[in-house]
């Protein structure tokens, strides 16, 4: 009775989430959980009484986005216990694609008895964003731990002259300032543009501005 109450009150719990908790079976594929919230979001309409297929799942995604799912399956996959988190696109009921945050992570793994269960929740970032003033420091921080091995590609010399450019100083205006030749600001542009794999100033440029050498 006690192990009763306690459920009752966890689905209590669960099912007031402003969010999309739902268990996959990955193998099956059939969802084991899903709280009303998935409906309420996605406006589908689904149980957790009938089995899925991967088409159905793919087909949900954005065209752009439909290599996260198994992206998502290999990693949890090779790293039981850790956490697989994703923005991604998802077609709604009626036709359109709202934006999901998704976090990820092993419920049960036992491939001898062909058991692979992931547990997931979502929020939909596609309403109204009550904390829409923190995202840009939020994405930018991020960005920049993402790509934080990009940048230790370049020098300290290359980082200096990379962070005049951003600054709106032309070539020979680089080279006055650091007190070098023309040339020798032409050769850190092409060596830049090599190591992070740039096409032209102008992506070299952005890449300045994202990692914070403006």
């Amino acid at each position: 009775m006690e192990l009763q109450h306690e459920l009752g009150f966890y689905e209590q719990v669960v099912g007031r989430l402003d969010a999309i908790v739902l268990i996959l079976d990955v193998i099956t594929p059939r969802l084991v959980f899903v709280n009303e919230s998935y409906s309420e979001v996605t406006g589908y309409q689904t149980t957790t009484d009938k089995d899925i297929t991967f088409e159905d799942i793919h087909q949900v995604y954005h065209p752009d986005d439909q290599s996260f799912f198994t992206q998502m399956q290999n990693y949890l996959l090779n790293n039981p216990n850790k956490t697989y988190s994703l923005f991604y696109r998802l077609r709604h009921a009626d036709g359109h694609y709202i934006w999901l945050y998704t976090v990820c992570r092993v419920y049960k793994l036992d491939l001898q008895r062909d058991i692979f269960e992931i547990l997931s929740v979502s929020l939909d970032f596609s309403g109204p964003i009550n904390f829409e003033r923190n995202l840009k420091p939020f994405t930018r921080d991020k960005l920049r731990e993402i790509n934080r091995s990009a940048l230790n590609r370049i020098s300290k010399r290359e980082k200096e002259v990379l962070q005049l450019f951003a600054r709106g100083l032309t070539t020979p205006e680089v080279a006055e300032k650091l007190d070098i030749s023309f040339h020798t600001v032409n050769n850190h542009r092409k060596n830049m543009l090599k190591k992070l794999d740039l096409k032209n100033l102008a992506a070299l440029v952005t890449f300045a501005v994202e990692h914070g050498l403006d």
